[in-house]
């Protein structure tokens, strides 16, 4: 940030930066709040919980610092209550601290803390991280900028989800330390989902996990790089985030990026779980220093960055051919597993049929079917990856056909390879006749309408019945819908997550099953988990359903025994 746009924030927080300081030690209050000296900022000391929530009952502070005594729990229940007030809940709190072990990181993370900071406290380093607090609250900007630059520039100068800064404005402040000849450390800190991020609600979910990990790394780096650690990222939306650090870390640079790797993936498991399989979503990072005594000091703070990114993006790139050997591996071995789950008639409650669903090794990292999809298109395994899973079902087919219908996922591209390959890999299926679904699963686009219809007129010709798997989702659009007439169209989760009480959400799924009955198609409701769903189901009349509330995905010797098309509900 400039000389000039630092003082006009500096003039447009006069008045308006009110801290809340609770601290039981009235010596240690007065040292804490002549850090932050009037005019720009206003410190209101409480030295009881009563004090400061009869305050808060009052006024509202841009920033709450809470000072933690191990020997006495005031800290954390006034944490406690902050955050479980409305007023509360998003107000920047940071904890301050004389130790930071794990415990205190974890309680403050866990507590819903942005920041912890531990030690003897410098003034500077209390005032860079209120004034941070203060530039990055949602509403910040506009308040407190409103004059220094157009409310536009705040999407631009801070990522609107996580709330730091672009690298562009912390670059000053560091440039300034390069020109004194001293050194500055850069980390990199990649994450990066597994899986191919679709649909909105993923990219939400991918949002809410990016926020409360910044929020968890700022209380790690505390304990592991001391308090004077600025994070920064290199536009909004990005998933690198950039940790500087004035500190000369020994032994070696990578050593401590190592560390931050295991602490970053040790954050991302506490993560409360949203609709994303947290274990599936990987961190990399790299480090770099900046030596100012060698002049260049822009350029050299750059070749840092880069160099720090550079080492992160090696270490995925082994990660994820890693990745790729051991699916190659399963492949050659034949190690996937297949589950199924039943479809009921959610008018009779019968088993119509069931779905084949395949999965690696449990407990690995290739054991959720988007992982080793998506790993399989990058890597060209496609088509061996899918004839493995039509040999696997093989030696129950014949019962699963006696049961009723078998729905069995193809890749879009699989079933784009068909027209040239031929039909022959499908030859398991075709004693079964008219009783295989052939799911199109669309992970990618579906650039060839052209090739993709004759190799579905051919399968069809074969008869196979076809269906569109997650429509009215991601890439599985309309257009297909149009182009390719299919016999099922199914609701996916990314759908019907949340539908009863969404009527946006609602209001599609009603459009789908419009859009199957113009086509004498039959809808199927995927991922029904409430009786409220289910009320939905029948509201709309769709005909077909699947989900936990009637069964989880099992190996087939749990359906084996069930008399064919036995009611679940």
């Amino acid at each position: 940030m400039s000389a000039g746009m630092r003082e006009r924030f500096e003039k447009e927080v006069v008045e308006r930066a009110t801290v809340l300081l609770l601290d039981e030690d009235p010596v240690a209050a007065r040292i804490v709040a002549a850090a932050l000296p009037p005019p720009a900022f206003h410190v209101v000391c409480a030295t009881t919980i009563g004090r400061a929530c009869d305050f808060l009952a009052t006024e509202v502070p841009h920033v709450v610092l809470i000072r933690v005594d191990a020997s006495k729990q005031t800290g954390w229940d006034f944490l406690a209550y902050l955050r479980s007030t409305p007023r509360g809940r998003r107000m920047p709190a940071v904890m301050l601290t004389g130790v930071c072990g794990e415990a205190e990181r974890l309680r403050s993370f866990e507590g819903g803390a942005d920041r912890l900071m531990s030690g003897p406290l410098e003034p500077r380093q209390i005032r860079r991280v209120v004034g941070e607090l203060l530039r990055s609250r949602d509403e910040g900007w506009g308040e407190i900028s409103l004059t220094a630059a157009p409310s536009r520039w705040s999407e631009v100068l801070f990522d609107p989800t996580t709330r730091v800064a672009s690298l562009a404005l912390v670059f000053g402040e560091y440039r300034e330390m390069l020109s004194r000849g001293e050194s500055v450390t850069v980390f990199c800190i990649e994450i990066e989902p597994l899986f191919t991020l679709g649909e909105r609600e993923s990219w939400d979910a991918f949002d809410r996990i990016r926020r409360e990990f910044v929020r968890g790394l700022q209380i790690i780096l505390s304990g592991v790089l001391g308090n004077d650690v600025v994070i920064a990222t290199s536009h909004p939306g990005s998933n690198d985030f950039f940790c500087f650090t004035r500190e000369i870390l020994p032994p070696s640079t990578p050593e401590f990026s190592r560390r931050l790797e295991v602490e970053a993936r040790r954050l991302l498991q506490q993560l409360e779980a949203t609709t994303l399989p947290i274990e599936e979503i990987a961190v990399f990072v790299g480090g770099a220093i900046s030596d100012g005594t060698r002049g260049g000091t822009t350029g050299a703070l750059y070749n840092a960055v880069r160099e720090a990114k550079d080492v992160a993006s090696r270490r995925e790139t082994r990660y994820l051919h890693g990745l790729g050997e051991r699916l190659s591996r399963l492949i050659r071995e034949e190690g996937l597993v297949t589950h199924f789950q039943p479809i009921i008639d959610l008018e009779s409650g019968r088993v119509v049929g069931h779905e084949a669903l395949s999965r690696g090794p449990a407990g690995t990292e290739i054991e959720s079917p988007d992982v080793i999809f998506d790993l399989a298109r990058d890597f060209r395994m496609v088509w061996d990856l899918q004839a493995l899973c039509i040999r696997n079902v093989q030696p129950m087919l014949r019962e699963l056909c006696d049961q009723g219908l078998l729905f069995f996922n193809l890749e879009a591209g699989f079933i784009q390879q068909i027209a040239q390959r031929g039909t022959d890999v499908l030859l398991p299926f075709l004693d079964c006749g008219q009783k295989v679904v052939l799911e199109v699963t669309e992970r990618s686009a579906i650039r060839d309408f052209k090739t993709f219809r004759k190799a579905l007129h051919e399968l069809k010709e074969a008869g196979f019945r076809i269906a569109i798997d997650d429509c009215g989702s991601g890439y599985a659009t309309l257009e297909a819908v149009a182009e390719l007439r299919p016999d099922y169209l199914k609701v996916g989760h990314s759908l019907f997550h949340g539908v009863e009480n969404d009527p946006i959400r609602r209001r599609i799924v009603e459009l789908v099953a419009r859009c199957a009955d113009t086509i004498g198609a039959t809808t199927i409701a995927e991922a029904i988990e409430t009786e409220e769903q289910l009320a939905v189901c029948r509201d709309l009349d769709i005909e077909l359903g699947q989900g936990y509330i009637f069964a989880r995905p099992a190996p087939w010797s749990v359906f084996r025994s069930a008399p064919a098309r036995e009611g679940l509900a």
